[in-house]
């Protein structure tokens, strides 16, 4: 028999305990051997630098997705510490699926979804603010910049501003973090230099934002994560997904696909590295991660129909080799660095 009344029906309302920003980090470390000897240190890094970069009124998501049990065991002790809000244990669903079960239950302004091996450090949040602030269109946005994302899905910012006197090549701000990147993951490019030294950005008032985002860290609106929602992922890990449930939805009404101008986020990878505990140690202590209020964030969309005939437009003409080419000697390139920058 059940006797009184269940207090969890008495109208109190779910709380978010005014957090506006929603920080989801999905963790697959089977084992800690060979290629995942260093997985528990590098996640402990990665957690440490969110954990030490971000405001007062972040939610910070772990979800478990089929980790060995040390990993298990630091996840429930970063909880237990109050530095991580939520940890979700599951066997392995998939990167997508286990982003699903982070996002369930919640609603927040802007999400941040990121991978186990990148390390942050103080001001993306800032960052990423006054690219949502300045360009109503931004849909998705990164915090490292690199110019080989520039035409990925992003017929729309070509389109929206080919004629904008802002929308030119910029020398990068830091080529470095940029270098960085680009051996962390075993890249090589032909002509490696001019990727390094030229991007190609937009600017509003004094806000400078890059073409293209990647998909191991980015910031994305609420409402662009609709297929998780709506639908399952089949496969554990693809690119398929990422384009399916991510890049696709963040383009489908308009929106564009930028980065910040300031690199903001280092890849580790799977292989512990010095450089990394000197990063950290040198943000370790931030000015003032208190936050007064969540920033206004406008939303501009466009038809659906009309952002398809975009695409097409573009696709059939401006990115066109020959065209393209063009474009890129008249936003800021001589012909020399147009060849290096088209031959990757």
């Amino acid at each position: 028999m059940r006797e009184g009344t269940n207090p969890a029906r008495l109208g109190k309302k779910h709380s978010e305990k005014g957090f506006f920003h929603h920080v989801i980090v999905p963790v697959y470390v089977p084992n800690l051997e060979g290629y995942y000897k260093d997985g528990l240190e590098i996640l402990k890094r990665c957690l440490e630098s969110i954990y030490n970069s971000v405001h007062d009124k972040t939610f910070i998501s772990v979800v478990n997705n089929g980790s060995c049990d040390a990993v298990k065991s630091y996840l429930n002790t970063m909880h237990q510490d109050a530095k991580i809000h939520e940890v979700i244990h599951t066997t392995n669903v998939g990167k997508i699926n286990a982003i699903a079960k982070a996002l369930a239950g919640h609603h927040f302004e802007l999400v941040t979804i990121t991978d186990a091996d990148v390390l942050f450090i103080p001001g993306w949040q800032k960052a990423i603010y006054e690219i949502y602030e300045n360009f109503p269109r931004a849909g998705m946005v990164g915090t490292t910049p690199l110019s080989w994302h520039c035409k990925y899905l992003n017929e729309n910012v070509f389109l929206d501003n080919l004629l904008n006197k802002k929308f030119k090549i910029r020398a990068v701000k830091n080529p470095q973090a940029v270098a960085m990147f680009y051996k962390s993951i075993g890249w090589g490019f032909v002509n490696p230099q001019i990727h390094q030294e030229k991007i190609l950005s937009l600017q509003v008032n004094d806000v400078i934002a890059c073409l293209g985002c990647g998909h191991y860290t980015f910031t994305i609106k609420p409402e662009l994560l609709y297929q998780f929602k709506q639908n399952h992922a089949d496969e554990l890990l693809s690119p398929k997904n990422d384009r399916d449930f991510i890049d696709i939805p963040s383009v489908a009404y308009g929106h564009w696909r930028l980065s910040t101008y300031e690199n903001y986020t280092f890849h580790m990878g799977n292989t512990l590295e010095s450089w990394m505990d000197e990063e950290i140690a040198k943000n370790k202590n931030p000015k003032d991660l208190a936050l007064a209020e969540a920033p206004q964030f406008a939303t501009k969309k466009r038809n659906k129909y009309y952002v398809q005939f975009k695409k097409y437009v573009v696709r059939q003409l401006l990115y066109k080799d020959f065209i393209f080419k063009k474009l890129l000697a008249h936003k800021g390139l001589t012909q020399e660095q147009v060849l290096k920058f088209m031959n990757r």
